[in-house]
């Protein structure tokens, strides 16, 4: 898995992220839906949002990160409650253990499509037959270019949605974007960070938040929802649902239910 050294500097400012990169009341309302009974829940990260969310009286949440700083500045362990850092892709669970599995963004993190399909596969191993996969998505759209996102800044509402537009734009056709050409696009495009706090609005802070992504070696994915779809295959998708903020159309929660073995193993 590739290595994310900015995570310690991203943990350590997490408070400035927002909407849509950070999954507002919207988002885990969508996601508690799901829930029902399912009462052995793994979270693939340590989103703040959705481990707080409300469970049945006797649930257990495990989360696992690909970042131990994440969890160290994250996440508070407690009855029921335990974190572990390891890989997706082989998950350091006993098989059918879980009920539910949600995550927020948590795909883009990985390669397109093989590591996508190696979490599919996974995810069938460690959930229950008739389980949920729960996952927001960063998924493309139709095509826009850096100059497109430089000529609508004045009409983007978040500094949040612009650096996913910019991330979005400049992925290659492969669906691969590394997050240090983040920052650099966005430098190209806006070489006066005073002016455009002054423009927008936006905390200078916030906007210098962006600084996490230099000499980062980590690489982002977006493909597109149908894409992302056909990579998990091996579950059935059975919902996908917007939200109505800003790029919503670019993060719907998709519901997938793992299948029976008798569904698993039929040609």
């Amino acid at each position: 898995m590739r290595a994310m050294d900015h995570w310690p500097l991203h943990a350590r400012n997490w408070a400035r992220v927002g909407p849509p990169l950070r999954p507002c009341a919207e988002d885990v309302a969508i996601v508690a839906e799901q829930i029902g009974g399912r009462s052995d829940v793994l979270i693939l990260g340590v989103t703040q949002e959705l481990v707080a969310m409300p469970l049945p009286e006797g649930s257990t949440i495990t989360c696992v990160d690909r970042d131990q700083a994440m969890i160290d500045r994250l996440f508070s362990p407690g009855p029921g409650r335990r974190a572990f850092a390891g890989d997706w892709r082989a998950l350091p669970l006993p098989a059918a253990s879980i009920d539910l599995v949600v995550g927020d963004g948590a795909a883009s993190l990985l390669a397109f499509p093989a590591d996508y399909r190696a979490l599919a596969a996974e995810l069938v191993r460690v959930v229950r037959p008739g389980g949920l996969v729960v996952l927001r998505l960063f998924a493309s759209v139709e095509p826009e270019t850096l100059d497109d996102v430089r000529d609508a800044i004045a009409t983007i509402g978040s500094f949040d949605a612009l650096k996913w537009r910019i991330a979005m734009a400049i992925q290659s056709p492969e669906r691969a974007v590394p997050v240090a050409a983040i920052r650099e696009a966005f430098d190209r495009i806006v070489p006066d960070r005073a002016a455009l706090a002054a423009r927008t609005g936006w905390r200078r802070e916030v906007i210098d938040h962006i600084d996490v992504y230099r000499g980062s070696p980590a690489i982002y994915s977006f493909p597109t929802v149908d894409e992302v779809i056909a990579a998990f295959a091996p579950v059935a998708e059975i919902a996908r649902i917007f939200p109505s903020y800003e790029l919503g159309e670019r993060c719907p929660t998709v519901v997938w239910r793992v299948p029976s073995g008798d569904a698993q193993a039929a040609p």
